[in-house]
């Protein structure tokens, strides 16, 4: 099968995914009952009533991304700029998930102006884990080594495969992707880092509900970002064995990567929706509670960045809604990461 052909199907079982999240993000604001809108506790009737604009706004915004990525899509299969398709899927990602946590964050402050101040109190005592988080306490020393040696393993199959001829092979061609997977590699890794480091206070109220639900997310979002590296190190095996390859048995060892990675994407799919009601059991198991605020008022917050030494929290939330804090350090090194990507894709372009 062309590998144009199997792109398109990768992409419309990505675009079936994404239309089942929606579907699932549909109810999310009634989950909890007639008595809260999200984590907002309303009056009854309040989402047949009041608050039935609001609901219908942040359904309607939902379809966002829809709008602004088909378009591009077609722009991209039309004419065949097929290597534009990772980064295609890439900004897809992002913009879902940037899209929705400012979305329901619209949706709760409208929804909190028309609710009654006695219906949600800011909660007067707060608790913070004293349990130090280590990295390392949520890797698996075998996977990790794993990795490592099957990078390096990748990596000196593409040393050979250059010295063997170097005056036949461009530098960039054998050692770009590597260099950009390996890239991608280490960016999942430091999100591992910022998702186990991250540390939110919790209502003294039901403080244990809440860790554990809490805790349940975390392992579900460290247990993606391992299948993404797992993926990344999987990919960087099988870049030196592309280059060997004769050109006539390289076209059929690309259809045969990527009828596999249909394959796992579909079970990855799976897993992560029966895992995503794990975490939405133990998130309901905790009652909402309204968190004071952390700034004084005469600390003005700027959206979407600010600079609060004051506070050391990666993102802060103002009356706009969600900012992130860039004097944390997670948000720094972040920073540099995205530079560091963007310095090594235009690195690689120059000279084509």
């Amino acid at each position: 099968m062309p590998h144009d052909h199997l792109l398109l199907i990768y992409y419309l079982l990505f675009l079936a995914a994404r239309i089942r999240g929606c579907f699932r993000r549909w109810q999310q604001p009634l989950l909890r009952g007639p008595e809260y809108f999200f984590d907002v506790p309303v009056p009854p009737g309040f989402a047949a009533g009041a608050g039935r604009k609001i609901l219908q706004h942040y359904r309607m915004r939902m379809f966002i991304p829809f709008v602004l990525d088909i378009p591009i899509a077609i722009t991209i299969f039309v004419p065949g700029y097929i290597q534009y398709f990772i980064w295609l899927l890439l900004a897809q990602m992002a913009l879902i998930h940037v899209n929705h946590v400012f979305s329901v964050d619209i949706a709760e402050r409208q929804a909190r102006q028309l609710s009654t101040a006695e219906t949600e109190q800011p909660a007067t005592s707060l608790v913070l884990s004293l349990r130090t988080r280590r990295l390392r306490d949520y890797s698996n020393l075998k996977l990790e080594a794993a990795i490592a040696l099957f990078t390096v393993i990748a990596f000196a199959a593409l040393v050979r495969y250059y010295v063997a001829a170097p005056e036949h092979h461009d530098v960039r061609l054998v050692f770009g992707g590597f260099a950009v997977l390996l890239y991608t590699q280490l960016g999942f890794l430091f999100a591992k880092w910022v998702i186990v480091a991250w540390r939110t206070p919790v209502p003294q109220a039901q403080a244990e509900e809440h860790l554990a639900a809490r805790e349940e997310a975390r392992k579900l979002y460290l247990q993606v970002c391992d299948w993404s590296r797992i993926n990344s190190t999987v990919m960087l095996l099988l870049y030196p064995v592309l280059l060997y390859a004769s050109p006539v048995n390289r076209g059929r060892y690309l259809s045969i990567l990527f009828i596999a990675a249909l394959a796992v994407a579909v079970l990855l799919a799976i897993w992560q929706e029966f895992r995503r009601k794990q975490v939405l059991a133990a998130a309901l198991r905790a009652r909402p509670i309204k968190l004071p605020e952390l700034l004084s008022p005469a600390e003005r917050l700027r959206w979407p960045l600010c600079y609060q030494p004051s506070a050391p929290m990666l993102v802060l939330k103002g009356a706009r809604g969600y900012s992130l804090n860039l004097a944390n350090n997670m948000a720094q090194f972040g920073a540099a990461y995205l530079v560091g990507f963007v310095a090594l894709v235009a690195a690689l372009r120059i000279g084509r």
